[in-house]
Parts: structure tokens; C-alpha cells; sequence
């Protein structure tokens, strides 16, 4: 089975994240990059405004593979916006994906996670792994939103996460592999 592992990062943590998946599955790791700067900004219009991000390279990159995992953040309870021509994509063709996700947890689990996939792309994912930064951060005192907006994974803690992470990916998606 021929595997991608696509990824896009504002902050550089699901990067790590990406590139731990991708080699310990073995997959190809694909990096998303966008022409503009984003900012908070950006992303509240892209929200507002229903904008689709340019994103290097284009969706026409996953066509050679069977399996395309999505290793990005969570904004306001739904995939990181440079995704969607990707998810327009995998409206039309009928290929297997799955999301992962370190994104900053302060307001709990992305409950509405899966179901806003499932819309973006015309059917659910073989597997969510939502993972949060505000896990991973003492608890007492109670980690604040600064706090979680500037932690960086570790190598440590990117190893640990990426265990995690294809220990889910075989029991839910690559049973058979």
C-alpha cells in the first residue's frame, strides 16, 4: 500500500509530528506550504469568508496513493484551513484518509472533529487522533492559552507522540498491512 503523509504546521509542531509518522509507517511526507503569511487574522477570514487557501503543491499530489494521512492543527473545531482543496479532492475520488492532529486543547476535545471531516470530504475518516498540546503541559497551575501557543514538541515528547499516533493508525486503519 502506498502511503502520504500530508502535513501543514503554523507553529512547527505538527511537522515534527508529520515527519515522525512518516517514518516510522513508511509513508512519503508531503509539506504544505502557503504564499501568504498566516495570522490569527487569516484565519478568522478564511472562517468568516469560507476562503480556500493557495497551498503548495495542489491536491493533484495525493493521486498516486492509497492511503493519505493529514497531520495538522484544529481551528475552531475544524481542520486546518490549507486542507480544503484537498478535502474538495477526496470528494470526487473515492480514496482512504485519515487526520492527526496536535492542536492547543484549552476548550477540551474537538468533539465536532470527525463530523466536520466527514462534511469537507463526502465520507468519515478510518481514524481521528486528536492529540492536544494542554495535555502535555503541567497542570498545576492550569496551562493558559499563551502558554499552550508557545510550547514546542521536544524530541522526547515527538517520539512519545508518534508512537501514539502509528500504534492508532495500525490498530484503526492498517490492520490488514
Amino acid at each position: 500500500m502506498k502511503i502520504a503523509v500530508i502535513s501543514y504546521s503554523l507553529t512547527g509542531n505538527n511537522e515534527v509530528l508529520a515527519k515522525g509518522v512518516a517514518g516510522a509507517l513508511p509513508a512519503e511526507h508531503i509539506r504544505l506550504t502557503e504564499d501568504k503569511r498566516r495570522t490569527n487574522a487569516t484565519i478568522f477570514g478564511d472562517v468568516v469568508l469560507g476562503r480556500t487557501p493557495k497551498v503548495r503543491p495542489g491536491p493533484e499530489s495525493m493521486a498516486p496513493y492509497d492511503l493519505v494521512i493529514f497531520v495538522g492543527p484544529v481551528w475552531m473545531g475544524t481542520a486546518a484551513f490549507p486542507f480544503r482543496a484537498y478535502f474538495r479532492r477526496l470528494k470526487k475520488e473515492a480514496k482512504r484518509y485519515a487526520y492527526i492532529s496536535l492542536s492547543g486543547g484549552s476548550l477540551g476535545s474537538n468533539t465536532k472533529l470527525s463530523a466536520n471531516l466527514k462534511k469537507q470530504t463526502g465520507r468519515a475518516p478510518e481514524a481521528v487522533v486528536d492529540l492536544h498540546i494542554a495535555d502535555l503541559l503541567p497542570q498545576d497551575p492550569k496551562p493558559t492559552t499563551k502558554d499552550i501557543g508557545a510550547y514546542r514538541v521536544s524530541e522526547e515528547t515527538a517520539r512519545r507522540l508518534t508512537g501514539t499516533v502509528v500504534g492508532k493508525l495500525r490498530e484503526k486503519v492498517l490492520k490488514e498491512a
